[in-house]
């Protein structure tokens, strides 16, 4: 192995291993806030009647929206690098080493992103402490009744369940639309950039949809579930949104447009070299290249789009026109002779 090759892939080493231990040395606060986070002890109202929903049990939990992620954003790539291998016009491996670097560097940066989303949410839900709308239900308060209908701040939960009692605390913003939204907004800019096919023009704008409406689901069932109030959910998929486009535009796009790009080259260079698909004459023509029309192209059984047999005629000698300037030579009559 060569010098720079070795130079190379201690780089590469180097670079994993320091991002490795960044993303860990970020999770593990995250997880510490998500498990053992003690909330700020806010107030109430005593008759306040958005607290006094019912506790009904999450329809999505925690950990089935994160299984639930993982599993859509795979299925994502996954999908999106099948489609574009078979929609190429000659037949393309898609499950080559180049592709495989590229999903990881992919789902790299977008489980980067999905760090920062849950630290924003956990952070903020322990220091806002906003109340649950079933904080009355779950707490079951004790407090001094004669100051109502003022501010309660001295009183004391009945209920025996230290971790509903503290879950109930951490209602602004919603984890759930901000994790699901964060997921959907990714995928959507991922799929737009990189999903490049021409047998459907509304297969991407259905996929992307889908991922919109999952997310948009995901909320509305916590307001269902009386997780949170209507504006916990709409700041979760503000949050996500804007934390998708911020990591996907400064980190992401710029790779994939690039690689692209280059990938484009390939499957030009690729789409010429089979409109002949194994049928070029076995005898050179004898006519000059520059002196052929354009429908001559369709004498070699070109299975190529119109898009590549004009790309042809711009990148070979075609693209000149028929010349018209040979000297005809003169013609006599015996009467014109001396």
């Amino acid at each position: 192995m060569s010098k720079g090759a070795v130079c190379f892939h201690r780089l590469v080493t180097v670079q994993v291993t320091v991002d490795i231990v960044i993303w860990f040395a970020v999770a593990v606060p995250v997880l510490f806030l998500f498990l053992h986070g003690t909330p700020y002890e806010r107030g109430f109202y005593c008759n306040d009647v958005t607290l006094s929903f019912p506790y009904r049990p999450d329809t999505l939990s925690t950990s089935s929206l994160l299984v639930a992620g993982v599993v859509i954003s795979v299925l994502v790539i996954l999908l999106t690098e099948v489609l574009n291998g078979i929609d190429t016009k000659c037949p393309q491996t898609f499950l080559t080493t180049e592709v495989v670097v590229r999903w990881i560097k992919s789902y790299a940066i977008f489980l980067a992103g999905f760090i920062l989303e849950e630290v924003v949410v956990k952070v903020v839900k322990n220091r806002m402490g906003i109340l649950r709308p079933n904080f009355f239900d779950v707490c079951k308060p004790n407090f001094n009744t004669s100051v109502c209908p003022g501010y309660i701040t001295n009183y004391t939960c009945t209920n025996d369940d230290y971790k509903e009692i503290r879950n109930s605390r951490l209602s602004f913003p919603s984890g759930h639309a901000s994790l699901s939204m964060y997921i959907a907004i990714y995928f959507c800019m991922y799929i737009e950039d990189r999903l490049q096919i021409n047998f459907s023009r509304i297969l991407k704008l259905f996929l992307q949809a889908a991922l919109i409406f999952i997310a948009i689901l995901c909320g509305v069932d916590r307001i269902i579930d009386n997780k949170h109030h209507p504006s916990d959910v709409y700041s979760g998929f503000l949050l996500g949104a804007v934390i998708a486009i911020c990591v996907y535009s400064k980190a992401k796009r710029r790779e994939l447009i690039s690689n692209n790009a280059t990938e484009k080259l390939q499957v030009n260079k690729n789409s010429r070299d089979c409109c002949t698909c194994g049928q070029t004459p076995d005898v050179e023509p004898q006519t000059p290249m520059p002196l052929l029309q354009n429908e001559d192209l369709d004498g070699f059984n070109c299975e190529c789009s119109t898009a590549v047999k004009t790309q042809i005629l711009l990148d070979t000698p075609f693209k000149a026109r028929r010349h018209f300037s040979t000297p005809i030579t003169p013609t006599y009559r015996s009467e014109d002779v001396v």
